[in-house]
Protein backbone atom coordinates (compact mmCIF):
# COMPACT_ATOMS: atom_id res chain seq x y z
CA UNK A 1 0.00 0.00 0.00
CA UNK A 2 3.01 2.44 0.88
CA UNK A 3 4.33 1.38 -2.56
CA UNK A 4 1.28 2.32 -4.19
CA UNK A 5 1.00 5.84 -2.27
CA UNK A 6 4.49 6.41 -3.14
CA UNK A 7 4.11 6.13 -6.70
CA UNK A 8 0.77 8.29 -6.95
CA UNK A 9 2.65 10.64 -5.04
CA UNK A 10 5.42 11.12 -7.75
CA UNK A 11 3.35 10.97 -11.00
CA UNK A 12 1.58 13.79 -9.28
CA UNK A 13 4.47 15.61 -9.04
CA UNK A 14 5.27 14.91 -12.13
CA UNK A 15 2.18 16.09 -13.73
CA UNK A 16 3.34 19.63 -10.79
CA UNK A 17 6.20 19.85 -13.68
CA UNK A 18 4.51 19.67 -16.88
CA UNK A 19 5.58 23.72 -17.99
CA UNK A 20 8.77 22.47 -17.44
CA UNK A 21 8.92 19.27 -18.79
CA UNK A 22 7.14 20.94 -22.07
CA UNK A 23 10.09 23.56 -22.25
CA UNK A 24 12.95 20.93 -21.93
CA UNK A 25 10.70 18.51 -25.30
CA UNK A 26 10.90 21.99 -27.27
CA UNK A 27 14.52 22.59 -26.20
CA UNK A 28 15.21 19.06 -27.33
CA UNK A 29 13.92 19.74 -30.34
CA UNK A 30 17.47 20.96 -31.30
CA UNK A 31 18.16 17.29 -31.73
CA UNK A 32 15.76 16.55 -34.14
CA UNK A 33 18.13 18.06 -36.78
CA UNK A 34 20.77 15.82 -36.21
CA UNK A 35 18.33 13.36 -36.69
CA UNK A 36 16.77 14.20 -39.28
CA UNK A 37 19.84 14.60 -41.23
CA UNK A 38 21.34 10.98 -39.87
CA UNK A 39 18.36 9.20 -42.01
CA UNK A 40 17.73 12.15 -44.94
CA UNK A 41 21.36 11.51 -45.81
CA UNK A 42 20.78 7.91 -45.53
CA UNK A 43 18.24 7.91 -47.61
CA UNK A 44 20.17 10.28 -50.32
CA UNK A 45 22.89 7.81 -50.97
CA UNK A 46 20.14 5.24 -52.62
CA UNK A 47 18.41 7.89 -54.16
CA UNK A 48 18.77 8.22 -58.04
CA UNK A 49 17.99 11.79 -58.09
CA UNK A 50 21.21 12.45 -55.27
CA UNK A 51 23.33 9.41 -57.18
CA UNK A 52 22.68 11.47 -60.52
CA UNK A 53 25.25 14.17 -59.49
CA UNK A 54 27.14 13.13 -56.81
CA UNK A 55 27.17 9.75 -57.59
CA UNK A 56 27.67 7.36 -60.87
CA UNK A 57 25.72 4.85 -62.72
CA UNK A 58 26.29 1.44 -61.97
CA UNK A 59 24.28 -1.89 -63.68
CA UNK A 60 25.25 -4.07 -60.80
CA UNK A 61 23.64 -2.04 -58.47
CA UNK A 62 20.10 -3.43 -57.06
CA UNK A 63 19.00 0.99 -58.07
CA UNK A 64 21.27 0.77 -60.66
CA UNK A 65 23.69 3.67 -59.01
CA UNK A 66 26.39 3.53 -56.50
CA UNK A 67 28.08 6.46 -54.52
CA UNK A 68 32.03 5.94 -54.49
CA UNK A 69 33.68 5.16 -51.05
CA UNK A 70 35.39 8.37 -50.59
CA UNK A 71 32.27 10.60 -51.13
CA UNK A 72 30.28 8.55 -48.87
CA UNK A 73 32.80 8.88 -46.17
CA UNK A 74 32.99 12.66 -46.54
CA UNK A 75 29.01 13.58 -46.61
CA UNK A 76 29.29 11.35 -43.43
CA UNK A 77 32.56 12.01 -41.64
CA UNK A 78 32.48 15.77 -42.55
CA UNK A 79 29.37 16.43 -40.32
CA UNK A 80 31.71 14.34 -37.28
CA UNK A 81 33.96 17.25 -37.89
CA UNK A 82 32.47 20.36 -37.97
CA UNK A 83 30.83 19.34 -34.57
CA UNK A 84 34.06 18.36 -33.28
CA UNK A 85 35.12 21.90 -34.27
CA UNK A 86 32.65 23.27 -32.26
CA UNK A 87 33.02 21.57 -29.12
CA UNK A 88 36.68 23.00 -29.20
CA UNK A 89 35.09 26.45 -29.40
CA UNK A 90 32.62 25.79 -26.70
CA UNK A 91 35.92 23.99 -24.79
CA UNK A 92 37.39 27.25 -25.09
CA UNK A 93 34.94 29.56 -24.70
CA UNK A 94 31.88 27.88 -23.29
CA UNK A 95 32.41 30.29 -20.07
CA UNK A 96 31.09 33.56 -22.13
CA UNK A 97 28.43 31.80 -24.36
CA UNK A 98 24.97 31.13 -22.27
CA UNK A 99 22.89 28.60 -23.10
CA UNK A 100 20.31 30.34 -25.54
CA UNK A 101 23.33 32.58 -27.35
CA UNK A 102 24.47 28.99 -28.02
CA UNK A 103 21.36 27.68 -29.38
CA UNK A 104 20.63 30.79 -31.43
CA UNK A 105 24.43 30.74 -32.71
CA UNK A 106 23.28 27.16 -33.87
CA UNK A 107 20.27 28.07 -35.60
CA UNK A 108 22.00 31.10 -37.78
CA UNK A 109 24.85 28.60 -38.54
CA UNK A 110 21.92 25.39 -39.30
CA UNK A 111 20.23 27.98 -42.40
CA UNK A 112 23.67 28.79 -44.08
CA UNK A 113 24.29 24.88 -43.85
CA UNK A 114 21.19 23.84 -45.59
CA UNK A 115 21.30 26.96 -47.90
CA UNK A 116 24.72 25.86 -49.32
CA UNK A 117 23.44 22.01 -49.64
CA UNK A 118 20.50 22.66 -51.42
CA UNK A 119 22.17 25.38 -53.86
CA UNK A 120 25.40 23.39 -54.29
CA UNK A 121 25.61 20.78 -57.78
CA UNK A 122 29.86 20.75 -56.90
CA UNK A 123 30.62 18.19 -54.48
CA UNK A 124 32.85 20.73 -52.72
CA UNK A 125 30.52 22.84 -52.16
CA UNK A 126 28.04 20.03 -50.80
CA UNK A 127 31.03 19.39 -48.12
CA UNK A 128 30.95 22.64 -46.48
CA UNK A 129 27.60 22.55 -45.99
CA UNK A 130 27.72 19.29 -44.02
CA UNK A 131 30.87 20.90 -42.15
CA UNK A 132 28.66 23.61 -41.33
CA UNK A 133 26.11 21.58 -40.75
CA UNK A 134 28.07 19.57 -38.05
CA UNK A 135 28.97 22.95 -36.56
CA UNK A 136 25.26 23.80 -35.90
CA UNK A 137 24.84 19.96 -34.14
CA UNK A 138 27.74 20.49 -32.26
CA UNK A 139 26.41 23.98 -30.51
CA UNK A 140 22.86 22.15 -30.49
CA UNK A 141 23.83 18.79 -28.81
CA UNK A 142 25.82 21.29 -25.88
CA UNK A 143 23.72 23.88 -24.94
CA UNK A 144 20.23 21.68 -25.61
CA UNK A 145 21.79 19.39 -22.75
CA UNK A 146 22.88 22.18 -20.76
CA UNK A 147 19.79 24.23 -20.67
CA UNK A 148 17.51 21.12 -19.62
CA UNK A 149 20.01 19.80 -17.45
CA UNK A 150 19.62 22.84 -15.53
CA UNK A 151 16.45 23.70 -15.69
CA UNK A 152 14.61 20.47 -14.58
CA UNK A 153 13.92 19.49 -11.10
CA UNK A 154 16.51 16.88 -9.73
CA UNK A 155 13.96 14.19 -10.00
CA UNK A 156 12.90 14.99 -13.53
CA UNK A 157 16.47 15.71 -14.69
CA UNK A 158 17.25 12.15 -16.00
CA UNK A 159 13.74 11.97 -18.04
CA UNK A 160 13.84 15.48 -19.41
CA UNK A 161 17.19 14.85 -20.81
CA UNK A 162 16.34 11.50 -22.48
CA UNK A 163 13.95 13.02 -24.75
CA UNK A 164 16.65 14.33 -26.97
CA UNK A 165 16.45 10.60 -27.82
CA UNK A 166 12.45 11.34 -28.51
CA UNK A 167 13.44 14.00 -31.29
CA UNK A 168 16.24 12.45 -32.82
CA UNK A 169 14.45 8.97 -33.28
CA UNK A 170 11.40 11.21 -34.25
CA UNK A 171 13.23 13.71 -36.50
CA UNK A 172 14.74 10.51 -37.94
CA UNK A 173 11.37 9.28 -38.71
CA UNK A 174 10.32 12.23 -40.63
CA UNK A 175 13.18 12.58 -42.40
CA UNK A 176 13.00 8.67 -43.86
CA UNK A 177 9.32 9.38 -44.35
CA UNK A 178 10.27 12.59 -46.67
CA UNK A 179 12.56 10.70 -48.39
CA UNK A 180 10.47 8.16 -49.35
CA UNK A 181 7.82 10.30 -50.90
CA UNK A 182 10.52 12.34 -52.88
CA UNK A 183 12.52 9.46 -54.17
CA UNK A 184 10.93 8.89 -56.68
CA UNK A 185 11.89 11.91 -58.78
CA UNK A 186 14.95 11.66 -60.77
CA UNK A 187 15.98 15.22 -60.51
CA UNK A 188 17.44 17.40 -58.09
CA UNK A 189 14.33 18.06 -56.01
CA UNK A 190 14.66 14.56 -54.79
CA UNK A 191 16.83 15.93 -51.91
CA UNK A 192 16.77 19.45 -52.02
CA UNK A 193 13.00 19.17 -50.46
CA UNK A 194 14.12 17.33 -47.54
CA UNK A 195 17.22 19.59 -47.12
CA UNK A 196 14.16 22.44 -46.96
CA UNK A 197 12.18 20.81 -44.89
CA UNK A 198 14.74 20.99 -42.19
CA UNK A 199 14.82 24.72 -42.15
CA UNK A 200 11.92 24.42 -40.20
CA UNK A 201 14.03 23.54 -36.96
CA UNK A 202 16.20 26.59 -36.62
CA UNK A 203 13.31 28.75 -37.61
CA UNK A 204 11.22 26.97 -34.48
CA UNK A 205 14.05 27.36 -31.95
CA UNK A 206 14.86 30.85 -32.91
CA UNK A 207 10.96 32.11 -32.17
CA UNK A 208 10.65 30.36 -29.15
CA UNK A 209 13.72 31.21 -27.62
CA UNK A 210 12.53 34.75 -27.66
CA UNK A 211 10.09 34.02 -25.17
CA UNK A 212 12.37 31.90 -22.68
CA UNK A 213 14.92 32.92 -19.71
CA UNK A 214 18.47 31.65 -19.38
CA UNK A 215 18.62 28.68 -17.05
CA UNK A 216 18.62 29.72 -13.21
CA UNK A 217 22.09 28.41 -12.25
CA UNK A 218 23.51 30.86 -15.16
CA UNK A 219 22.02 33.61 -13.82
CA UNK A 220 23.36 32.71 -10.12
CA UNK A 221 26.76 32.27 -11.98
CA UNK A 222 26.56 35.77 -13.11
CA UNK A 223 24.84 37.28 -9.57
CA UNK A 224 21.85 38.25 -11.07
CA UNK A 225 19.76 36.07 -7.76
CA UNK A 226 16.65 37.87 -9.18
CA UNK A 227 17.10 37.02 -12.42
CA UNK A 228 17.37 33.22 -11.44
CA UNK A 229 14.07 33.75 -9.30
CA UNK A 230 12.50 35.03 -11.85
CA UNK A 231 13.45 32.04 -14.64
CA UNK A 232 12.88 29.04 -11.74
CA UNK A 233 8.54 30.76 -11.51
CA UNK A 234 8.55 31.11 -15.48
CA UNK A 235 10.50 27.83 -16.16
CA UNK A 236 8.94 25.76 -13.44
CA UNK A 237 5.62 27.93 -12.46
CA UNK A 238 6.72 28.10 -8.98
CA UNK A 239 4.78 31.13 -6.92
CA UNK A 240 5.78 30.66 -3.69
CA UNK A 241 7.98 33.00 -2.58
CA UNK A 242 9.50 31.30 0.08
CA UNK A 243 10.20 28.41 -1.84
CA UNK A 244 11.89 30.47 -4.75
CA UNK A 245 14.06 31.84 -2.35
CA UNK A 246 15.21 28.42 -0.92
CA UNK A 247 15.95 27.34 -4.64
CA UNK A 248 18.03 30.28 -4.99
CA UNK A 249 19.99 29.92 -1.63
CA UNK A 250 20.68 26.39 -2.40
CA UNK A 251 21.91 26.90 -5.96
CA UNK A 252 24.11 29.76 -4.96
CA UNK A 253 26.14 28.42 -2.09
CA UNK A 254 26.71 25.90 -3.55
CA UNK A 255 27.78 27.83 -6.51
CA UNK A 256 30.08 29.88 -4.17
CA UNK A 257 31.34 26.93 -2.18
CA UNK A 258 32.65 25.77 -5.60
CA UNK A 259 34.46 29.56 -6.54
CA UNK A 260 36.27 29.64 -3.48
CA UNK A 261 37.36 26.45 -3.41
CA UNK A 262 38.70 27.15 -7.49
CA UNK A 263 39.00 30.85 -7.43
CA UNK A 264 39.42 30.88 -11.73
CA UNK A 265 38.38 28.86 -14.12
CA UNK A 266 41.32 27.48 -16.12
CA UNK A 267 40.95 24.67 -19.12
CA UNK A 268 43.26 22.30 -17.09
CA UNK A 269 40.89 22.15 -14.20
CA UNK A 270 38.86 19.99 -15.92
CA UNK A 271 41.28 17.63 -15.85
CA UNK A 272 42.70 18.32 -11.75
CA UNK A 273 41.47 16.89 -8.38
CA UNK A 274 38.26 15.54 -8.32
CA UNK A 275 37.02 17.47 -11.65
CA UNK A 276 39.24 14.86 -13.60
CA UNK A 277 37.24 11.94 -12.45
CA UNK A 278 34.06 13.85 -14.04
CA UNK A 279 35.52 14.73 -16.77
CA UNK A 280 36.03 10.96 -17.57
CA UNK A 281 33.11 9.60 -17.04
CA UNK A 282 31.48 12.57 -19.13
CA UNK A 283 33.56 11.78 -21.78
CA UNK A 284 33.03 8.00 -21.32
CA UNK A 285 29.23 8.81 -21.22
CA UNK A 286 30.14 10.53 -25.15
CA UNK A 287 32.19 8.29 -26.28
CA UNK A 288 29.09 5.65 -25.06
CA UNK A 289 26.95 6.75 -27.60
CA UNK A 290 29.12 6.09 -30.73
CA UNK A 291 30.49 2.71 -28.72
CA UNK A 292 26.85 1.61 -29.36
CA UNK A 293 26.62 1.28 -32.98
CA UNK A 294 23.63 3.64 -33.03
CA UNK A 295 25.73 6.26 -35.72
CA UNK A 296 26.26 3.32 -38.24
CA UNK A 297 22.22 2.52 -37.75
CA UNK A 298 21.24 5.86 -38.12
CA UNK A 299 23.79 6.86 -41.09
CA UNK A 300 23.66 4.17 -43.57
CA UNK A 301 20.34 2.26 -42.37
CA UNK A 302 18.78 2.42 -45.75
CA UNK A 303 22.44 1.67 -47.90
CA UNK A 304 22.74 -1.23 -45.98
CA UNK A 305 19.14 -2.83 -46.34
CA UNK A 306 19.94 -2.37 -50.11
CA UNK A 307 23.04 -3.97 -50.23
CA UNK A 308 21.80 -6.60 -48.06
CA UNK A 309 18.70 -6.66 -50.70
CA UNK A 310 15.73 -6.66 -47.51
CA UNK A 311 12.43 -5.81 -49.42
CA UNK A 312 11.64 -1.99 -49.65
CA UNK A 313 14.58 -0.28 -47.34
CA UNK A 314 12.72 2.65 -46.95
CA UNK A 315 9.59 1.32 -45.90
CA UNK A 316 11.38 -1.12 -43.43
CA UNK A 317 13.76 2.02 -42.17
CA UNK A 318 10.33 4.23 -41.37
CA UNK A 319 8.89 0.87 -39.71
CA UNK A 320 11.81 0.31 -37.45
CA UNK A 321 12.25 3.72 -36.55
CA UNK A 322 8.45 4.25 -35.81
CA UNK A 323 8.89 0.86 -33.32
CA UNK A 324 11.60 2.71 -31.44
CA UNK A 325 10.01 5.83 -30.75
CA UNK A 326 7.52 3.67 -28.78
CA UNK A 327 11.44 3.22 -26.78
CA UNK A 328 12.02 6.47 -26.41
CA UNK A 329 8.36 7.18 -24.81
CA UNK A 330 8.97 4.60 -22.34
CA UNK A 331 12.29 6.23 -21.15
CA UNK A 332 10.50 8.80 -19.87
CA UNK A 333 9.08 6.57 -16.98
CA UNK A 334 12.21 4.05 -17.09
CA UNK A 335 14.58 7.29 -16.07
CA UNK A 336 11.97 7.82 -13.24
CA UNK A 337 11.47 4.87 -11.44
CA UNK A 338 14.86 2.48 -12.38
CA UNK A 339 18.29 3.00 -11.63
CA UNK A 340 20.40 4.87 -14.24
CA UNK A 341 23.15 1.94 -14.02
CA UNK A 342 20.43 -0.95 -14.09
CA UNK A 343 18.97 0.81 -17.29
CA UNK A 344 22.19 1.03 -19.54
CA UNK A 345 23.69 -1.99 -18.06
CA UNK A 346 20.52 -4.48 -19.57
CA UNK A 347 20.27 -2.17 -22.22
CA UNK A 348 24.08 -2.87 -23.41
CA UNK A 349 24.04 -6.33 -23.01
CA UNK A 350 20.48 -6.62 -24.73
CA UNK A 351 22.19 -4.75 -27.95
CA UNK A 352 25.42 -6.58 -27.67
CA UNK A 353 23.10 -9.77 -28.55
CA UNK A 354 21.22 -8.10 -31.02
CA UNK A 355 24.34 -7.08 -33.36
CA UNK A 356 25.85 -9.97 -32.60
CA UNK A 357 22.90 -11.81 -33.69
CA UNK A 358 22.92 -9.91 -37.17
CA UNK A 359 26.30 -10.46 -37.53
CA UNK A 360 25.77 -14.55 -37.30
CA UNK A 361 22.57 -14.39 -39.02
CA UNK A 362 24.52 -12.67 -42.44
CA UNK A 363 27.55 -14.77 -41.52
CA UNK A 364 25.88 -18.04 -41.79
CA UNK A 365 23.19 -17.35 -44.75
CA UNK A 366 23.60 -16.81 -47.96
CA UNK A 367 23.15 -13.37 -49.58
CA UNK A 368 19.17 -12.87 -50.38
CA UNK A 369 18.00 -15.27 -48.06
CA UNK A 370 14.39 -14.70 -47.21
CA UNK A 371 15.19 -16.14 -43.71
CA UNK A 372 18.26 -14.29 -43.39
CA UNK A 373 16.00 -11.33 -44.49
CA UNK A 374 13.69 -11.83 -41.84
CA UNK A 375 15.96 -12.06 -39.04
CA UNK A 376 17.97 -9.30 -40.09
CA UNK A 377 14.77 -6.92 -40.27
CA UNK A 378 13.89 -7.68 -36.86
CA UNK A 379 17.13 -7.58 -35.09
CA UNK A 380 17.68 -3.88 -36.66
CA UNK A 381 13.88 -3.13 -34.99
CA UNK A 382 15.08 -4.36 -31.87
CA UNK A 383 17.57 -2.43 -31.65
CA UNK A 384 17.35 1.22 -31.97
CA UNK A 385 14.19 0.36 -29.45
CA UNK A 386 16.51 -0.97 -27.08
CA UNK A 387 18.97 2.07 -27.35
CA UNK A 388 15.95 4.88 -27.17
CA UNK A 389 14.68 3.02 -24.06
CA UNK A 390 18.46 2.71 -22.10
CA UNK A 391 21.13 3.29 -23.70
CA UNK A 392 20.61 6.90 -25.41
CA UNK A 393 18.41 8.71 -22.42
CA UNK A 394 20.98 7.60 -19.85
CA UNK A 395 23.91 8.84 -21.65
CA UNK A 396 22.75 11.60 -22.41
CA UNK A 397 22.06 12.63 -18.82
CA UNK A 398 25.41 11.35 -17.31
CA UNK A 399 27.35 13.92 -19.58
CA UNK A 400 25.37 16.84 -18.07
CA UNK A 401 24.93 15.64 -14.69
CA UNK A 402 28.45 14.75 -13.77
CA UNK A 403 30.51 17.91 -14.66
CA UNK A 404 30.67 20.35 -11.81
CA UNK A 405 28.80 23.48 -12.24
CA UNK A 406 31.78 25.95 -13.22
CA UNK A 407 32.91 23.18 -15.87
CA UNK A 408 30.04 22.21 -16.75
CA UNK A 409 29.94 23.58 -20.25
CA UNK A 410 33.85 22.66 -21.11
CA UNK A 411 33.05 18.99 -19.61
CA UNK A 412 30.19 18.91 -22.22
CA UNK A 413 31.71 20.28 -25.15
CA UNK A 414 34.29 17.78 -24.20
CA UNK A 415 31.93 14.99 -24.13
CA UNK A 416 30.40 15.80 -27.11
CA UNK A 417 33.78 16.91 -29.03
CA UNK A 418 34.99 12.92 -27.88
CA UNK A 419 31.56 11.48 -29.01
CA UNK A 420 32.08 13.26 -32.58
CA UNK A 421 35.54 12.08 -32.57
CA UNK A 422 34.59 8.44 -32.38
CA UNK A 423 31.85 9.00 -34.80
CA UNK A 424 33.82 10.78 -37.56
CA UNK A 425 36.03 7.61 -37.25
CA UNK A 426 32.54 5.23 -37.56
CA UNK A 427 31.35 7.09 -40.23
CA UNK A 428 34.55 7.70 -42.16
CA UNK A 429 35.38 3.29 -41.84
CA UNK A 430 31.85 2.33 -42.13
CA UNK A 431 32.08 2.75 -46.22
CA UNK A 432 35.00 0.67 -46.32
CA UNK A 433 33.67 -2.39 -44.46
CA UNK A 434 29.94 -1.92 -45.96
CA UNK A 435 30.60 -0.81 -49.68
CA UNK A 436 31.04 -3.50 -52.63
CA UNK A 437 33.93 -1.41 -53.70
CA UNK A 438 35.81 -2.36 -50.23
CA UNK A 439 35.76 -4.73 -47.93
CA UNK A 440 31.99 -5.46 -48.75
CA UNK A 441 31.14 -7.00 -45.21
CA UNK A 442 27.83 -6.01 -44.61
CA UNK A 443 26.15 -6.70 -41.73
CA UNK A 444 29.46 -9.26 -40.63
CA UNK A 445 30.19 -5.27 -39.19
CA UNK A 446 28.17 -5.60 -37.03
CA UNK A 447 31.09 -8.01 -34.74
CA UNK A 448 32.33 -5.24 -34.07
CA UNK A 449 29.40 -2.85 -32.25
CA UNK A 450 28.63 -6.22 -30.48
CA UNK A 451 31.56 -6.03 -28.68
CA UNK A 452 31.76 -2.35 -28.48
CA UNK A 453 28.19 -2.65 -26.50
CA UNK A 454 29.37 -5.42 -24.36
CA UNK A 455 32.76 -3.38 -23.27
CA UNK A 456 30.16 -0.23 -22.50
CA UNK A 457 28.00 -2.55 -20.31
CA UNK A 458 31.16 -3.78 -18.54
CA UNK A 459 32.53 -0.50 -18.08
CA UNK A 460 29.09 1.26 -16.70
CA UNK A 461 29.00 -1.83 -14.08
CA UNK A 462 32.22 -0.60 -12.09
CA UNK A 463 32.83 2.82 -12.79
CA UNK A 464 29.69 5.03 -13.41
CA UNK A 465 27.79 6.00 -10.25
CA UNK A 466 24.00 6.40 -9.75
CA UNK A 467 22.84 9.66 -9.89
CA UNK A 468 18.66 9.17 -10.03
CA UNK A 469 16.83 11.74 -7.95
CA UNK A 470 20.14 13.58 -6.96
CA UNK A 471 20.61 17.49 -7.28
CA UNK A 472 23.40 18.66 -8.98
CA UNK A 473 24.43 20.44 -6.02
CA UNK A 474 24.65 17.47 -3.86
CA UNK A 475 26.27 15.35 -6.94
CA UNK A 476 28.98 18.09 -6.58
CA UNK A 477 29.67 17.00 -2.60
CA UNK A 478 29.22 13.18 -3.65
CA UNK A 479 32.69 13.30 -5.71
CA UNK A 480 34.16 16.24 -3.28
CA UNK A 481 34.23 13.47 -0.83
CA UNK A 482 35.45 11.21 -3.29
CA UNK A 483 32.09 8.48 -2.57
CA UNK A 484 32.86 5.06 -4.43
CA UNK A 485 30.32 4.31 -7.47
CA UNK A 486 28.80 1.68 -5.93
CA UNK A 487 28.05 4.00 -3.08
CA UNK A 488 26.58 7.01 -4.31
CA UNK A 489 23.05 5.66 -4.30
CA UNK A 490 22.73 5.15 -0.54
CA UNK A 491 25.18 8.12 0.72
CA UNK A 492 23.21 10.51 2.73
CA UNK A 493 24.17 13.90 1.54
CA UNK A 494 24.56 17.05 4.15
CA UNK A 495 23.23 19.10 1.83
CA UNK A 496 19.23 18.72 1.19
CA UNK A 497 18.12 19.72 -2.50
CA UNK A 498 15.40 22.32 -2.45
CA UNK A 499 13.80 20.81 -6.20
CA UNK A 500 14.22 16.84 -5.26
CA UNK A 501 11.03 15.10 -4.65
CA UNK A 502 12.89 13.06 -1.77
CA UNK A 503 13.10 9.91 -3.55
CA UNK A 504 17.02 8.77 -4.40
CA UNK A 505 17.81 5.28 -5.09
CA UNK A 506 13.82 3.82 -4.75
CA UNK A 507 14.15 5.22 -1.20
CA UNK A 508 12.63 7.99 0.65
CA UNK A 509 15.17 9.71 1.76
CA UNK A 510 13.11 12.48 3.93
CA UNK A 511 12.72 9.00 6.77
CA UNK A 512 16.39 9.13 6.96
CA UNK A 513 17.28 12.70 7.20
CA UNK A 514 18.83 11.91 11.19
CA UNK A 515 20.91 8.71 9.82
CA UNK A 516 24.77 8.74 10.10
CA UNK A 517 26.69 9.18 6.43
CA UNK A 518 27.29 5.41 5.40
CA UNK A 519 30.97 4.74 5.10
Amino acid sequence: MASQVSIKAQLRSIWSEKRVVGICLFIALAQFQYGYDSAAVSGFQSMPGFLAVFGYADPLNPIGYNISTKVQTLIQSLINLGALTACFVIFKFGSFISPRTGLWLASAVSVVSVAVQMGSVHVGALYVGRLLLGFSNGFYSTYAAIYMGESAPAYLRGPVIGMVVLQISLGALIGILVDNYTKVHLGRIAYQIPLAVMLAIPVMMSTGLLFLPETPRYYISKGQDDKAAAAIRKLRGVTDAAQLSEDVAIMKAAWLAETETHASVLLLDAFRGTDLRRTLLSVAAGVGQTATGMIFISAFSVYFFVQARIGNPFVWVMVSLGIALTGNMLSFPALRFFDRRHLLVGASVVNSAVMFGMAIVYTVSTVGSPGASKALVGLSMVFPWVYGLGQGPVLWALQTEMPSQRLRSHTVGLSQGANFVFAWLSSYCTPYFINPESLNWGPKYCYIWGAGNFILAVFVFFFVPETRGRGLEQLDELFEKKVPAWKFAGYVTDLQQADADGYVGGKDMKEDTEASHRE
